[in-house]
């Protein structure tokens, strides 16, 4: 086997990646009480189905029903809450009877496809809320839904009396009435927003009954102008990614003679069978975007979409692989050796122990450059149901994407990206810069805010990145990445809260090293290999 020589320089940086990260997770840990509460579930989905099954049962007589189960949070009330620092206050009033994070039930009968979203609390069981889906043909008259809205508050352990009925439009389809509560009273107002309960009526029996909260028309006004900003940003991403990828087609057609076609395919389809097993693997997360109405229709559309994506960001990864590869190559510097080359698997096996360290030192990097942001810019993040491992078929094969992250970002924003920009400005510096923020732009529609602060700290890992590109190569820069993120993505499973899953967790964050030691062992024990030359050393950024 390939002995494994660690870089003292890289040892020193994971070192203080390490000493970085542990010294902001104890400041974390001092303020605690600032933190929004980051309670895992205590149910199991199974028992989540069985306490909504048990509740149909009791009240609309509803036996043996269709269950599935989907984690929901209320991403707009958590953002009011964290952006107005009231997230322990909505704790201590609300925290049990209406948590931000839960379990939603799809219940459906089977004889009658009566539809209902069952609301589970997936620390207590409690059920917090529900709502019919299925279309109604006919509602009682208002007079007898207030009577009857009155005595469910009773039920649930409202006093009616502190409560008024306001308006608010019914934005259903059918005949459904609905009527809103508020809560009267500034003490049990959170900062400007104000409890409301909505229960809807058909023609004999309260269908649903769902918490709402009036968050303020300035903070909406605020998250929506976020939100048009990210959109922006990464409308802007994927138009100059796109002009990218026309230029590694022109690069292609002009130097045909050139390029070797057969660089980049096994990655190409590394990339798409695992993007495939993810796209069927986050069935969950779609179904829990999906609205009520035509929901066979849009998980239909949402699965040829995703998957059509897919092929196009297949092909557009192999011309960024092959344009790349040959560009630099045609510039004097092979920045990613062939199997058939003597050095292909030392280079893995070192490339594999570069990036372990670099990792940590970007790991280190990260978390400083998060506690900064939340102290300085008051940075705050809300859950996300549609990229949570609560919302997949099978939360152990999301860490398979860092290699999808790894292979692809890699090879279009340091391979392609940074040549591209050498040949237009002549300048290393800024040949890393605009692709890292051309990447970094493609991040911020994640649920962080405010959004420019992710536009800031992804730019930052890219100039790592790129200065890790230059400096050893692209499969040092891939493994920097692939070990970045399988580190990340690796503890997500431990927060699940079963054994299997932190052992599962524990073997990701391994397997860039597992694979690295797999693959030198083979290109070992291959056949006469040709000499290969060594890449030259490119001026410093």
């Amino acid at each position: 086997m390939i002995e494994l020589k660690l870089n003292r320089f890289l040892l020193l940086l994971a070192v203080i990646g390490i000493a970085l990260y542990a010294t902001i997770t104890a400041l974390y840990g001092l303020h605690e009480e600032d933190a929004a509460p980051t309670d895992n579930p205590s149910i199991t989905k199974q028992q989540a189905a069985e306490r909504a099954a048990q509740f149909v049962l009791e009240r609309y007589n509803i036996h043996d029903p269709q269950t599935f189960v989907v984690y929901q949070s209320e991403k707009e009330r958590s953002g009011y809450l964290q952006k107005e620092q009231l997230t322990d206050v909505y704790e201590q009033k609300y925290g049990d009877r209406f948590p931000i994070d839960f379990y939603q039930v799809r219940v459906v009968d089977q004889a009658t496809d009566r539809r209902f979203d069952i609301e589970v609390n997936y620390r207590t069981s409690q059920i917090i809320g529900w709502n019919q889906i299925s279309d109604i043909s006919a509602s009682m008259n208002k007079q007898k839904a207030d009577i009857m809205a009155k005595e469910e508050l009773r039920k649930q352990g409202w006093n009616p009396d502190d409560f008024v009925q306001v308006n608010k439009p019914n934005t259903s389809r059918d005949q459904r009435m609905t009527l809103v509560y508020e809560k009267q009273g500034g003490a049990d107002a959170i900062g400007e927003a104000r409890l409301q309960l909505q229960m809807n009526f058909d023609n004999q029996s309260i269908i649903g009954y769902n918490s709402l909260f009036s968050l303020p028309a300035s903070y909406q006004a605020w998250l929506d102008q976020q939100d048009h900003s990210a959109s922006v940003m990464t409308w802007v991403s994927m138009g100059f990614t796109l002009l990218m990828s026309l230029a590694a087609v022109l690069y292609i057609i002009k130097h045909r003679k050139r390029v070797d076609f057969r660089r980049g395919l096994l990655l190409t389809v590394i990339f798409v069978v695992i993007y495939i097993i993810n796209n069927i693997n986050m069935y969950p997360a779609y179904k829990s975007m999906a609205g009520a109405s035509n929901e066979g229709l849009a998980m239909l559309l949402a699965a040829l979409f995703m998957n059509a994506v897919t092929m196009l960001l297949g092909v557009a990864l192999y011309l960024a692989l092959a344009a790349g590869n040959a560009w630099w190559e045609q510039s004097g510097w092979r920045p990613w050796p062939s199997w058939r080359e003597r050095r292909f698997g030392e280079e893995v096996w070192r490339g594999m122990g570069r990036g372990y360290l670099l990792a940590l030192f970007i790991l280190g990097v990260q978390q400083v450059l998060f506690y900064w942001g939340e102290k300085q810019f008051d940075v705050w993040s809300v859950n996300d149901p549609s990229d949570s491992v609560l919302n997949m078929l099978e939360p152990r094969l999301f860490p398979l994407m860092a290699w999808v992250a790894a292979i692809s970002e890699e090879a279009t924003f340091r391979l392609l990206g940074i040549v591209l920009f050498k040949r237009i400005f002549r300048n290393n510096f800024i040949a890393v810069l605009i692709p890292s923020i051309i990447w970094a732009a493609s991040h911020t529609q994640y649920p962080i805010y405010p959004v420019y602060t992710r536009l800031v700290e992804v730019t930052v890992i890219g100039l790592i990145l790129g200065y890790v590109f230059l400096k050893y190569g692209f499969i040092t820069a891939m493994f920097a990445h692939a070990c970045m993120d399988s580190i990340l993505m690796g503890m997500s499973l431990f927060s699940i809260g079963y054994v299997s899953d932190a052992i599962a967790g524990a073997f990701y964050i391994l397997l860039p090293a597992l694979i690295a030691l797999l693959i030198s062992w083979m290109h070992k024990r291959r056949g006469p290999l040709t000499p290969g030359e060594p890449p030259p050393r490119l001026e410093a950024l």
